[in-house]
This record gives C-alpha cells, structure tokens and sequence, in this order.
C-alpha cells in the first residue's frame, strides 16, 4: 500500500512579504521626495516675477478652419460664404494670432483642381503649413 503523507503534517506555506514591503517603501520615499521637489514656490526661490502695464489672457487656439468648396466654387470660410481675397485676409489674420493655426480643407469632388489649389495657394501665402483633407472613406460592400 502506498502511505502518503498528509497535508496537515507539513509545514503551512507562507508568503514571503519582506520584497513588496522593500517596493512599498522605496515609493513612499520616492513620493515624498519628489512632493517636496514640486512645493518650491516663489518666495522660496526669491524670484520677482515682471510686472507689465497691460497684457491680454492666453486663450486657447481654436480648431482647424473649415474651407469648403462647392461644386460651382464657391469658399466657405467656416460657414461663411466669402471670395478669394477675404479667405486670403481671414488666413493671414489667423495665422498672425494662431502660428500653429490649421485648415481643413473640404472640396467637392467634382470641382475643378484648379479651384482646390487657389485655396491651398492662399494657405501657403498665409503661412499655414498644416492643411488637412477631409474625405470620405467608401464603404465595405
């Protein structure tokens, strides 16, 4: 017959917990150091920061503008309907607020190229270099 020994002779197993106790602790250190590091201010550092006479809020930059193109060749700027003199004013005037300022660039797809490259013209004029197509993605049949 085979005698097998039974588990409640043997040893409990445990769980060694001295490594997550060493890593719980080393980032409780490094927590408290670096909360430390973070709570420098002003007064602490003597730093007089300018004082200006007048100065405007940042405000955030606003989206992409929206050129769409019609069929006939018609601009939108956003949504308004404007020629090719004033979409090249707005661009520029955005771009002197805005350095990062992009356009999305929405053309029907039966308009002439041409008209398609006046608008990109007008962006490059401008000093907008991030000019972005919006498409249509076809259908899975």
């Amino acid at each position: 017959m085979l005698h097998s020994k039974s588990n409640s002779a043997e040893e409990p197993l445990f769980i060694n917990l001295t490594p997550m106790i060493d890593v719980i602790l080393t980032l409780l250190i490094f927590f408290m150091a670096a909360t430390k590091l973070y709570d420098w201010d002003e007064q602490k550092l003597d730093v007089q920061v300018p004082i200006v006479s007048s100065a405007q809020p940042l405000t955030d930059a606003p989206d992409d503008i929206k050129l769409r193109v019609s069929r006939e060749g018609t601009i939108a700027y956003n949504e308004d309907v404007i020629d090719v003199a004033e979409m090249k004013r707005r661009l520029q005037t955005a771009r002197r607020n805005y350095p990062d300022q992009g356009v999305m660039i929405r053309a029907d797809g039966r308009v002439a190229h041409q008209k398609v490259a006046e608008v990109m013209s007008a962006c490059h004029a401008a000093g907008i270099g991030r000019i972005l197509f919006s498409v249509r993605e076809v259908a899975d049949e």
